[in-house]
């Protein structure tokens, strides 16, 4: 059974935290509803394992100390409130512990602000992290070693992730869990989370937004936002205010797919969400998507995810 320890300290915010928390439980109730093994156990932890107070003021009460987690699969990292950033010091027993957990290849996830502990820990150096828009000047300067950008959604370096919203906490921890437990239970756990209209869930593709070209980023929004419209190269290049040829190598530079595939990825992940989370038909579900003919959506689908639209809705494979 994995193991997930969510850092708790002075100044943390609590939302962040218990969002971390709140989330595995919901994957907890999949797997038992599922009748799968259960895969996680959820601990919060702090440097001694005495109770912290929040950014808030609400006391939090860990599960366990640092030394008594010893071999965890993910770390997360709640962000800190943004005021305290200007007198942060990062704890000398926290890094050593985050440390060795990176070196031996936990994964870690920081929130917002919560990034100060990686970039604090030396294991980014050189590399990018997100953060919130407010704090990115600001801990560019304290932390030089590493670039800091704003980013909705997340960002990765390896086994390790960074976002800039409490939407990029669910983003990352999807894309985890879909590594892990596979596309379709990630997808369940999206259609569960309650926190938006299935038609607005962001997409699960995992790896296709760490890459820093606004440009770029700015397309793929409007590309998730306007899927089910009829886009073309010409449409999208318009968008971005380049050339078609353009906008054709950046995005492929970029994302590591070309547009036309990326929008198909998009429309089929969408689709994945509709058929778990609403009664349409396949063919309501194929319009709504952006595609008229139902049996190029159908056979679209099977190719990409090995099964039909119908059977993937069943579980079947």
């Amino acid at each position: 059974m994995e193991q997930i320890a969510i850092l708790a300290y002075d100044g943390c915010w609590a939302m962040g935290l218990f969002s971390a928390a709140d989330f595995f439980r919901i994957a907890a109730l999949l797997e038992k509803h599922l009748g799968m093994q259960p895969s996680f156990t959820v601990r919060v932890v702090s440097v001694d394992g005495a109770p912290v107070s929040a950014a808030g003021g609400h006391v939090i009460t860990p599960d366990a100390a640092l030394e008594d987690v010893r071999a965890a699969s993910l770390i997360v990292l709640p962000a800190i409130e943004g005021p305290r950033l200007a007198g942060f010091e990062a704890d000398a027993r926290v890094l050593e512990w985050l440390g060795q957990h990176i070196d031996a290849g936990t994964r870690v996830l920081a929130l917002t602000t919560g990034a100060a502990w990686l970039a604090a820990s030396g294991r980014l150096d050189g590399g990018l992290l997100a953060t919130h828009w407010a704090f990115v000047r600001q801990l560019g300067k304290r932390y030089p070693a590493c670039r800091f950008v704003a980013r909705e959604s997340f960002l990765q370096e390896g086994g390790l992730y960074s976002t800039g919203s409490l939407n990029g906490c669910f983003d990352a921890l999807l894309d985890i869990l879909a590594r892990d437990r596979g596309d379709r239970f990630a997808q369940l756990c999206a259609t569960h989370l309650l926190v938006a209209d299935p038609h607005r869930l962001g997409p699960i593709l995992p790896g296709h937004r760490n890459h820093c070209d606004d440009t770029v980023l700015r397309v793929q929004d409007w590309i998730e936002s306007h899927h089910a419209e009829p886009l073309t190269i010409e449409r999208m290049a318009r968008q971005a205010g380049v050339s078609q040829r353009t906008f054709k190598r950046r995005f492929s530079e970029a994302t590591k797919l070309p547009p036309n595939l990326y929008l198909q990825q998009v429309r089929i992940d969408k689709a994945k969400k509709l058929l778990l989370a609403t009664q349409l038909s396949v063919r309501e579900i194929a319009t709504g998507v952006g595609y008229e003919n139902v049996s190029f959506f159908v056979r679209l689908f099977k190719a990409r995810v090995g099964t039909t639209p119908a059977r993937w809705r069943e579980g079947a494979s």
